[in-house]
């Protein structure tokens, strides 16, 4: 993985921008490691592509309005991309 700590902080930036609980950065990185184990097999080889992960923290409360949402849900997208 390409520096899992320093996307953990933009995205502690970013819910800091909106106003939401930030995710730790343990637990960003643990996700991570975790996506990338269970799609392993999905690894293309070397000079083929990579897999491509796509953090997201987005707010879920039962609420809309212009304010800050109670509740947020972290999850990683994950796919194996080729080269561009």
């Amino acid at each position: 993985m390409f520096r899992p700590e320093r996307n953990a902080l933009r995205m502690q930036q970013g819910a800091q921008r909106f106003l939401i609980p930030e995710v730790p950065t343990d637990v960003f990185v643990d996700a991570a490691d975790s996506e990338v184990r269970a799609n392993a097999r999905w690894v293309l080889p070397f000079g083929k592509g990579a897999l491509y992960l796509r953090p997201l923290l987005m707010g879920t409360g039962d609420d809309l309005g212009v304010k800050p949402s109670w509740q947020t849900t972290f999850c990683i997208y994950c796919s194996p991309v080729g080269n561009y």
